[in-house]
């Protein structure tokens, strides 16, 4: 990988996303690649409070942009402290909406992946938190991992031992598995296509057809194949992480065709918002 985009609000929940992204990073500078860490702040606009007199909109202003030079001072210590470490950095601050500003400086950085933070869903602010991952997910033109703050703060251990990758067997998904199976291939992860049996989820085509698409391409020993029968695939997943002890899970995500639309693509973003594990996403319309 060549650039890494980290967003940080500097919080307990960035720290785990950056520990993934210097856990990452780590492995392909140590396999020889330059790996660069993109750290982004994002500073949001200040809303007038409509029941306070006019005199106060200036002083509202004036914290924002407090804000600002504090996040910016707080940005650049991170990339200082991230250089001792070894790391490759580079600092883009933004000011505006969270998503809308990541996914701008996706697209003007180009970054292989985005790694960002999700907050425990407990509250209307988490919520609003991780929604904001949430969206950066399903719109960014590259692969974004999601990591999740558990409850009470607690996280999920940085590792890459098994990497479950979601698949219904009902469209080609070999470009798509290339970089996943890169992914499993360079931390020496066991990689299981989960297939989740549910009422709601179509099964137009036989498993087989792309099942020895993708045998063909890489292999059988590349990977496990499971079944799962659930009411639900996002219970299904979730049940299925647990037992196996998942690190990692691989979701892909399609624009709203017909087929996607069968597909129910709102699942990714559930379980980016709901999975105690990381939650990598890709565009399968997208040509990693």
């Amino acid at each position: 990988m060549k650039n890494i985009l980290v967003p940080t609000d500097f919080t307990g929940t960035s720290d785990l996303a950056l520990a993934w992204a210097k856990f990452l990073a780590k492995q392909y500078i140590q396999d020889g690649l330059e790996t660069t860490l993109v750290l982004t702040h994002v500073t949001q606009p200040f809303i007038p409070d409509t029941t306070l007199p006019t005199g106060e909109v200036g002083a509202g202003i004036m914290a924002a942009q407090e804000l600002e030079d504090v996040g910016d001072l707080n940005l650049q210590e991170l990339a200082e402290q991230l250089q001792k470490e070894g790391f490759q950095t580079r600092i883009e601050t933004r000011f505006g909406a969270i998503d809308d500003e990541i996914v701008e400086v996706a697209d003007e950085v180009k970054p292989d992946l985005i790694v960002m933070g999700r907050s425990h869903v407990d509250t209307f602010f988490d919520w609003l938190a991780g929604s904001s991952a949430a969206d950066v997910a399903m719109t960014a033109h590259c692969p974004v991992l999601v990591v999740p703050t558990l409850d009470h703060g607690r996280s999920h251990p940085v590792r890459l031992a098994t990497v479950a990758y979601a698949t219904q067997l009902e469209f080609d998904e070999n470009h798509i598995l290339r970089p996943v199976i890169q992914l499993a291939r360079a931390f020496q992860s066991t990689l299981r296509l989960v297939k989740i049996k549910a009422v709601n989820q179509p099964n137009v085509y036989d498993d087989r057809q792309y099942l020895d698409q993708i045998e063909t391409e890489f292999g059988r020993d590349r990977f496990v194949e499971d079944t799962v029968n659930a009411d639900n695939v996002t219970e299904g997943l979730s049940k299925y992480i647990a037992a196996h002890q998942v690190d990692l899970l691989v979701m892909a995500t399609r624009k709203r065709d017909f087929l996607s639309r069968l597909l129910n693509p709102s699942l990714t973003k559930r379980m980016v918002l709901n999975s105690d594990v990381p939650v990598l996403v890709y565009h399968a319309e997208e040509n990693y």
